[in-house]
């Protein structure tokens, strides 16, 4: 008796190399051209248009969940090392241009520089996708591929966790800022902080190139599952549980809490008149003006914007004098922004001035310096910069979270504050919550950036500490932004006008709220901080040897080997024994 074996493919060919020899045909001469000349600079472009329109002032952040994808098909494709080099750096730098354009009014070469700087960290993460995306396709999924993605992930999140600490430290606009106008999705930041949302969006951009990469590739599936994508369908997973914490957050059982209500002074001082002796009488005249009428609208607390007035209110008795005389007049304590001058070392301080104890003590001395603007980082190793920038160490920096007490009418309350650009450092906000603070006042002058996108994109970071946070976070600026932002990253109230939008000079009342639930509570990202960065670093180490360790031909990718059922050969009467 005879017996015959039924095979599904050719004697010689293994399945991998059939499935290639079926579904990768050799290139037409218009798709050499296309990838060489075309694809490069229409990579840069569309990668560019992509990450910057995912933040403030375009606010298109859907636009996050693909920006990378650009860079990722490419890679796919085995480019020159060189010419894809020198396309990322150009994409990165360019974006990062287009996004901090805004600091150009303080000073162009130092966007330039600061643009480059920033950009490095995203070139360096396209470099990593340059040399694992081919070695990364065709492999096994659960052994090789899984591991290669979380690895591509966690270099992001690393990435950008070491761009808001190396150099004094800049974490301006992670990805997952682009969500600030998205709460459902923000809700993970109580948890993770901002690297367990930016982790879930570039993992999103990975899924997503490699379903493309294989609707392109493979033109022929023998059987259903061969069609699966296990990397996209992953990346839906991450993604419907960073929308699932809005269950976990318990927001949709919120029992809310009046805490006060505050009249927010925005005097939109232009920043050449700020400190010109000349225009001081006509600031003050200004600023007090707009208390008087914002007391008389309403309000148990004035709010001031970040240094104030034109002379420190501890240090020059004239402006103590005359803020005391003003809270006496409204009857009302004023939490304000100002500037305090002792031993002759200046601080950036916040500060309550009240009706019955004139100027409060102690104040919030602010704890992160502008570089370059309020000192010169590494003055010690480099003193010819003081020449080139004259500032030295006039000023000082605040040692701990100083809470602030608040009394109004009969309740006690404890203020965090943050000036400036704190509030872009979770350090700093949880910091001040770990000390028990019933919400978070940022006081800040952002009339240095002209009326563009700076204010929104700055605006976006306090969105994200009052979810990692948990606690209300209250901003008064010179110029705007101004408003209140509850726990759950919801922006509650923002001072705009009709005409001119949220740059304008004025005042409004609002009202803050919070939850009761989390007045004692403290989130799981205050306790225990930037615990993420530690399971990227563990990705990234398991995915790079991943791809050494593994033998290339036994983990050798076959479309649908996660469902494909085991292969049966097939015996019939006539083969041989």
């Amino acid at each position: 008796m005879s017996y015959q074996i039924t095979r599904l493919r050719p004697r010689n060919a293994t399945r991998h190399e059939y499935h290639l020899k079926k579904t990768a045909p050799e290139k037409s001469a218009f798709t050499k051209v296309f990838e060489k000349w075309i694809w490069p600079p229409l990579a840069v472009l569309l990668t560019v248009l992509l990450y910057t329109a995912a933040f403030p002032s375009i606010n298109l952040p859907e636009t996050a969940y693909l920006f990378a994808l650009p860079f990722l098909l490419w890679a796919f494709n085995r480019p020159s090392f060189k010419i894809y080099a020198i396309c990322a750096l150009a994409a990165s730098f360019l974006s990062w241009v287009v996004l901090l354009w805004w600091l150009r009014h303080v000073t162009l070469g130092g966007t330039l520089i600061l643009a480059l700087y920033t950009g490095l960290y995203f070139f360096l993460w396209l470099l990593a996708v340059w040399w694992a995306a081919p070695r990364l396709e065709n492999r096994a999924f659960l052994s090789v591929r899984l591991p290669g993605l979380l690895g591509l992930a966690g270099l992001w999140v690393v990435l950008e966790h070491l761009r808001g600490l190396l150099f004094t430290g800049f974490p301006w606009l992670p990805l997952a800022a682009s969500q600030w106008e998205r709460p459902a999705l923000l809700q993970v930041l109580s948890m993770t902080g901002t690297s367990g949302l930016s982790f879930i969006l570039i993992f999103f951009n990975l899924g997503l190139a490699f379903y493309l990469r294989r609707i392109i590739s493979v033109k022929t599936a023998r059987a259903w599952y061969e069609r699966i994508c296990p990397e996209f369908y992953l990346a839906l997973a991450f993604l419907l549980s960073a929308v699932a914490g809005l269950l976990w957050s318990e927001v949709f059982g919120i029992q809310s809490q009046k805490l006060f209500t505050a009249s927010v002074i925005q005097p939109y001082i232009k920043q050449s008149l700020k400190w010109d002796p000349a225009a001081a009488k006509e600031n003050l005249e200004t600023i007090e003006k707009y208390t008087l009428y914002g007391s008389a609208v309403g309000g148990e607390v004035v709010l001031w914007p970040e240094s104030v007035t034109p002379w420190p209110i501890k240090g020059d008795k004239g402006a103590l004098a005359w803020a005391e005389e003003l809270s006496r007049r409204i009857d009302k304590p004023i939490l304000m922004g100002n500037m305090a001058v002792e031993a002759e070392t200046w601080y950036n301080i916040v500060c309550t001035v009240t009706p019955e104890q004139g100027f409060v003590e102690p104040y919030y001395a602010k704890r992160r310096l502008v570089p370059f603007g309020e000192y010169v980082p590494f003055l010690r190793f480099l003193p010819f910069v003081d020449k080139m920038v004259p500032i030295g160490d006039a000023f000082g920096s605040g040692k701990f979270a100083q809470v602030l007490p608040l009394k109004l009418s009969n309740n006690n309350y404890r203020v965090g504050s943050l000036i400036c650009y704190e509030d872009i450092f979770s350090k700093l906000a949880r910091q001040s919550v770990y000390a028990g603070v019933d919400f978070l006042f940022v006081a800040t002058n952002n009339a240095w950036y002209g009326e563009e996108a700076g204010a929104y994109q700055h605006a976006a970071h306090s969105v994200l500490r009052a979810v990692e946070t948990r606690r209300p976070v209250v901003r008064c600026g010179n110029g705007g932004w101004s408003g209140w932002i509850d726990e759950f990253g919801n922006v509650r109230h923002v001072l705009v006008s009709p005409e001119k939008g949220i740059y304008y000079r004025g005042t409004d009342l609002i009202e803050v709220k919070r939850d009761a639930r989390w007045a004692s509570r403290l989130s799981f990202y205050t306790r225990y901080g930037d615990w993420f960065i530690l399971p990227c670093g563990l990705f990234i180490l398991v995915g790079y040897f991943s791809l050494f360790l593994t033998n290339r031909k036994t983990s050798a990718y076959h479309p649908g080997d996660l469902l494909r059922p085991k292969e049966i050969e097939k015996i019939t009467p006539d083969s041989p024994k």
